[in-house]
């Protein structure tokens, strides 16, 4: 699973536990669970701190920043837990 630096640095400080995708990670390494789909109003008020982000607002913001454009209420995400350990392991260079 690919993660922008933004992610990055909140998966190093044990901050971001959870990111949330149009799709299903399945059989993707670094995904322990998958729940939902849930809307994305629910995941910026309520997962906003595992998702790695201080507030709603920021959450909203960094949203907006990948899909470049406003991310709606009613749209629909799979939350996706991340197995931390992993991703930092594949980032750290051997």
């Amino acid at each position: 699973m690919k993660f922008n630096n933004w992610s990055m640095t909140r998966i190093r400080a044990g901050e971001k536990v959870l990111t949330s995708r149009k799709k299903r990670y399945e059989d993707d390494e670094d995904v322990i669970e998958i729940v939902g789909e849930l809307p994305w109003w629910f995941i910026r008020e309520y997962l906003h701190k595992p998702e790695g982000a201080e507030n709603p607002q920021q959450l909203q913001s960094i949203i907006n920043q990948i899909f470049r454009r406003v991310v709606e209420d009613d749209e629909r995400f799979f939350v996706h837990v991340i197995d931390t350990y992993n991703v930092i392991d594949r980032s750290n260079p051997k």
